[in-house]
């Protein structure tokens, strides 16, 4: 990259899903950081808005098109299709490997188009994108990869610092709702079992089992889980199987909200899921249950997180859906067991005298 070019409307792209967001704000800020004079517009996927408007250096957000049928999907693609093409932009990022996104790079006609990646999905893209990427080393975190990308195009280094938009009226609604609940800041663990996709779950009874065990030790957990029809089924009967009183926010609460309350939390409890990014997010410890997913990459960045999963012989075999049944909770996330749980959490968190 010449040290003299400096763009004035930047575009980065990452559509995909909410943990992708997540993880993608340090390089959006590098990004920014490089080129603090440029407009930066970011496109990510419909309902992760929440994730990074607030940042004061990100000018827009854009949300891809949402999965809607006949005109109003017709609509929603030409809403997108023209912020692109007339956004002006001198210089178009994809870290996403996605088809849509190398379509929107051609849209822009902006003189620099960089993709991580051009060896999956279209042969086109070695020759819309003119500065890409290679292949993710899988033992390297999906933020460390993005750096490389980035310092492959010529991007300064840069230390990872993931971040969430700052939310203070937020904030301080959790706060009251807290203090109204006498739920102590120091006793707080903000617990989210679920996730979308099921073989990311553990089992109903175990999880309830770890939030007696929480509560019987002096922490005051408080269950939280997304709004879809499955994820508040799930997290209805763990919460129905506790025996010990038990707090609960199941479905009610946006992004910012959730973020605001493990910003009050002394630590958090999850599966691999979007949560656990943002948990990292904000700088709360975490102790996240892995099943089939690539650890090292997809886990909550930093150090101060605990990480309880098995070796999984699925993601060893390419095709990896054909190894093992992901409309269930999985073997490997099954081998996990409470007593594992209860002593990682024992070794690392005590509660103040």
């Amino acid at each position: 990259m010449s040290s003299n070019w400096q763009p004035r409307r930047i575009l980065a792209i990452k559509n995909k899903h909410l943990g992708d967001v997540i993880c993608g704000v340090p390089a959006f800020q590098a990004l920014h950081d490089a080129f603090p004079a440029a407009q930066l517009d970011v496109i990510v996927s419909p309902g992760s808005r929440d994730l990074i408007a607030g940042f004061e250096w990100i000018h827009a957000v854009i949300e891809s098109p949402r999965k809607l049928k006949g005109l109003a999907r017709v609509r929603d693609e030409l809403r997108v299709a023209r912020a692109v093409a007339t956004g002006g932009y001198d210089l178009v990022v994809d870290f996403t490997w996605s088809d849509r996104a190398m379509w929107y790079a051609a849209l822009s006609r902006a003189s620099r188009r960089w993709a991580i990646q051009v060896t999956a999905g279209s042969k086109l893209k070695p020759h819309i994108f003119n500065g890409y990427g290679g292949k993710p080393d899988r033992s390297h975190h999906v933020m460390e990869h993005e750096r490389e990308f980035l310092m492959r195009m010529g991007i300064p280094y840069y230390d990872i610092h993931p971040d969430f938009p700052p939310t203070p009226t937020k904030d301080q609604e959790a706060r009251d709702w807290l203090a109204a609940h006498q739920v102590q800041r120091d006793k707080l663990v903000v617990v989210h079992p679920t996730s979308r996709w099921l073989f990311k779950c553990w089992h109903d009874e175990r999880v309830a089992e770890v939030i007696d065990w929480l509560t019987t030790q002096g922490w005051q957990p408080v269950v939280t889980c997304g709004p879809s029809a499955d994820e508040l089924k799930r997290a209805r009967n763990i919460v129905s199987l506790v025996r010990q009183p038990c707090l609960s926010r199941l479905g009610d609460m946006s992004l910012r909200h959730l973020a605001s309350f493990m910003r009050q939390a002394r630590f958090f409890f999850g599966m691999d899921s979007a949560p656990s990014h943002m948990a990292s997010a904000v700088g709360l410890p975490a102790v996240i249950l892995f099943g089939p997913s690539q650890v090292k990459r997809w886990r909550p960045f930093g150090d101060e997180h605990i990480i309880l999963h098995r070796d999984c012989p699925c993601i060893a075999v390419r095709g990896a859906e054909l190894a093992c049944d992901k409309t269930q909770i999985v073997r490997c996330m099954s081998a996990i067991t409470v007593d594992e749980v209860t002593s990682a959490i024992q070794s690392r968190f005590r509660l103040a005298a």
